[in-house]
């Protein structure tokens, strides 16, 4: 269990997690870089769902450790009152009478959020702003910086759960999720204080915020951004190219931004999977053949290195490529070009093409056919790009509507609705170990289709589907299942008219009428306010709670 509220927390949580101290990790220079010349970084938040604010998913608080204390609520820009206050001095004696740090005399900070990009990207950035949401307390989070990480106190009202499990208080590290229950989805993740300019990235390719780039990308990542610029770098040189990455992290996309950012965009990119080439037809299919060579009725090839002349040819899977092949394909990477058909071994010819290869198994290439790329290209997996997989959902779910409504020929009166993902169910899959990535991911929203009803996808029970086999997530599902009252699925805030009319229904019964909509009394006070609704004059019974 997280908890930690009835345990010795320097004994627990120092043999929780062995990791280096952040202040190791980021002490930054005078020019905001670490010693090894990479940006500093530091602990920060990421929206990955909020039932208020939905827009806002992706956006980052950063929190540096020069500021040791952090508050998080709603509205940070007002004043905190007397018993606001009060609790948050509480709950600072405790913490820092457990922790070596202290405050130093700084005051505590609140927390806010803003689109974390590269730096100059986008002209008039929008300033940090706290985050809403009806049962969050002013004041919720109560967060101190520890050696370990960072530890946070729950001293608000809504009901506090780190990465799957309920407490009050708990240490938080990278990879952990933070969820208020009904109301917020936080990812917690290490962040570049500042993202580097992009300096081969064309700035007219930018995306929106949390939108598909030109190339397919999707994501707001630092990892993502970085590798934006690697293949910008790598377009504009004519080097061999190996994109290194994982089962459907998106090698195949890399290439075709590779292709497009370069001066050979304006011929197609010649593509395919060197691994599936029977040996046999490799020479030919390579090479291309004459007519009727080597075999009556045969139709003439051009080869796909004579195709990719004065273009790029990517060959997804070259660590696979068969071994009868290798020495064929690494004669003409070596003679610049030069190479015979089948059939017309008199006839030199010669093709400017410029080799991609793809794997996922580096370390199978041999050392001639590896030492033929100049340039690498990693491609981070969605281990590593967690914060990225709810823009990923969202665009997945609204394609797969699309192309119903396409293959339909649905009026746009007549769309199918997208569905929604309930925040434990965001939450388990961004918590997943992912082996697939993409692919992986539209795998288990088809399990979780299959298994909800309605338009909210439930959370999955039992452990995560993985490709055909199981693979038990270090939650406890029964956690993220059975706490959950089956009309709180929805996890959406009430209209005002609905919630009018369930304060009519109720006679002005204020908890009756927050059971019905689903929500807390606290809620549906705040709502009430917000929207002036009137509450019928309720006649009580003896045995009616009050309101």
């Amino acid at each position: 269990m997280r908890n930690l509220a009835n345990t010795a927390l320097g004994d627990s949580v120092s043999m929780s997690k062995e990791r280096v101290p952040p202040s190791a990790r980021t002490a930054p220079n005078s020019l905001n870089e670490q010693f090894d010349g990479s940006p500093a970084e530091c602990l920060a938040l990421v929206i990955l769902w909020s039932a208020r604010e939905p827009h806002r998913v992706g956006e980052v608080a950063l929190l540096p450790e020069e500021c040791p204390v952090w508050m998080f609520g709603r509205d940070p820009d007002q004043p905190f009152g007397d018993e606001v206050q009060l609790r948050a001095l509480a709950a600072a004696e405790e913490v820092h009478s457990h922790s070596s740090r202290s405050p130093g005399g700084r005051a505590p900070r609140p927390v806010r959020f803003s689109r974390h990009r590269p730096e100059g990207l986008d002209p008039a950035p929008k300033p940090a702003q706290g985050i809403l949401g009806e049962s969050i307390s002013r004041l919720q989070l109560h967060l101190s910086y520890r050696e370990e990480g960072l530890f946070v106190h729950n001293v608000g009202r809504c009901e506090l759960m780190v990465s799957g499990q309920v407490t009050q208080a708990s240490l938080v590290t990278e990879g952990d999720t933070l969820y208020l229950r009904g109301q917020l989805l936080l990812l917690c993740t290490r962040r570049p204080l500042q993202m580097p300019m992009l300096r081969a990235y064309p700035h007219d390719r930018r995306p929106e915020f949390g939108e598909p780039d030109l190339d397919g990308m999707i994501g707001e990542s630092s990892a993502l951004w970085h590798l934006r610029e690697r293949l910008a770098v790598s377009a504009r040189s004519d080097q061999n190219v190996l994109v290194i990455g994982e089962s459907g992290s998106g090698k195949e996309l890399a290439a075709r931004a590779i292709h497009r950012l370069s001066h050979r965009s304006g011929k197609p990119l010649v593509a395919d999977n060197i691994s599936a080439i029977p040996p046999s037809l490799a020479a030919a299919l390579l090479f291309g053949n004459k007519r009727n060579f080597p075999n009556p009725g045969m139709e003439e090839r051009t080869g796909l290195i004579g195709a990719a002349d004065g273009s790029i040819l990517f060959l997804d899977e070259i660590g696979d490529m068969p071994e009868e092949v290798q020495p064929m394909f690494l004669r003409v990477a070596d003679r610049h070009g030069e190479y015979f058909r089948l059939g017309e071994e008199g006839r030199l010819r010669r093709s400017d093409f410029r080799l991609i290869g793809a794997t996922n198994r580096p370390e199978r290439m041999r050392y001639e056919l590896k030492r033929r790329f100049q340039r690498e290209v990693r491609i981070p997996s969605l281990n590593e790009r967690r914060e990225d997989i709810p823009l990923l959902i969202r665009h997945i779910l609204e394609t797969q509507a699309r192309q119903v409504d396409e293959h339909a020929g649905r009026r746009a009166n007549a769309r199918v609705p997208i569905p929604t993902l309930h925040p434990l169910l965001l939450d388990q899959l961004v918590r997943h170990h992912y082996v697939t990535n993409v692919s992986e991911v539209e795998f288990m929203l088809g399990h979780a289709m299959a298994e909800s009803t309605g338009d909210v996808l439930a959370p999955i029970r039992g452990p995560l589907p993985q490709q055909g086999r199981s693979v038990r997530t270090p939650t406890d599902q029964s956690v993220l299942t059975s706490r959950i009252p089956a009309r709180r699925l929805s996890a959406t805030i009430p209209s005002p008219e609905r919630a009018q009319q369930a304060l009519e229904e109720t006679h002005g019964n204020v908890v009756r009428a927050a059971a019905a909509l689903g929500i807390s009394r606290h809620q549906l006070n705040r709502i009430i306010r917000r929207h002036a609704l009137s509450k019928p004059r309720l006649l009580r019974s003896p045995k009616e709670p009050p309101t």
